[in-house]
C-alpha cells in the first residue's frame, strides 16, 4: 500500500512536471482501525516514508505554465520553475535516504529503487536549469537542451515508477502503514 502510494506520487510530480497535474477537490475518509499492532519503530518509519509520497504530491503543483513573451522574463520563469523542481527534489531524496538503515533490512530495497532514479531525474532538471542559467538568452537551442533534460528527467521518474511496481515492503510495514498517520489515505 505504501509503495503504491509512493509510486502515486513520483507519477504525480512527473506529470505536475509535464504540465498536466490538475487539483483533485474531495475530503479525507478515515481509515479501517488496525487490528494488530507494529513495533513503533517500523510505525515511524513507515510515517516517515509515507510524509515523503505526501510531500511529492503535494508538491505536484509545480507547473509549467506558457512562458512570457519577453525573453528576459521568460528565461527567469522557466529557471525559477526548474528551481522549484530541483528543490522537492532535493527534499525527497534527502529524507529518503535518511530511511536507511530500515529497522528491516528488506525496506532498504524499497527507498533504494526510489532514491536512485528520483537523484538521476533531480541531476536532469538541474542540469535544465544551469543551461538556462548559463545561457545569455533563450535562443532555441537552448531551450532545446533543456526540453531534452527535462524530457530524459520525466523518462527516468516513469523508470521509477516501473520499478516500484515490482517492489512490496515486508509485511509489518504493511500494517505499520495502516497504523502510521502519514499513510493514511486522505
Amino acid at each position: 500500500m505504501a509503495v503504491q502510494r509512493f509510486v502515486f506520487a513520483v507519477v504525480a510530480l512527473t506529470l505536475a512536471t509535464a504540465g498536466c497535474a490538475t487539483p483533485v477537490a474531495g475530503r479525507p475518509v478515515a481509515g479501517p482501525v488496525p487490528t494488530t499492532s507494529s513495533s513503533p519503530e517500523v510505525v515511524r518509519w513507515m510515517n516517515n516514508f509515507c510524509g515523503v509520497a505526501n510531500y511529492l504530491v503535494a508538491s505536484g503543483g509545480v507547473r509549467f505554465d506558457q512562458p512570457p513573451s519577453d525573453p528576459a522574463a521568460a528565461k527567469k520563469a522557466i529557471s525559477d520553475v526548474l528551481g522549484r523542481v530541483v528543490d522537492v527534489l532535493d527534499v525527497a531524496v534527502h529524507d529518503l535516504d535518511e530511511l536507511t538503515p530500515a529497522p528491516v533490512t528488506a525496506a532498504d530495497a524499497a527507498v533504494e529503487v526510489i532514491v536512485e532514479p528520483l537523484g538521476r531525474a533531480r541531476d536532469k532538471f538541474v542540469s535544465a536549469k544551469s543551461t538556462v542559467d548559463g545561457a545569455a538568452e533563450m535562443t532555441t537551442d537552448v531551450f532545446s537542451t533543456v526540453m531534452q533534460n527535462m524530457t530524459e528527467a520525466v523518462s527516468v521518474m516513469n523508470e521509477a515508477v516501473e520499478k516500484m511496481s515490482v517492489v512490496s515492503l515486508p509485511d509489518e510495514f504493511t500494517e505499520a502503514g495502516r497504523q502510521a498517520e502519514n499513510c493514511r489515505k486522505r
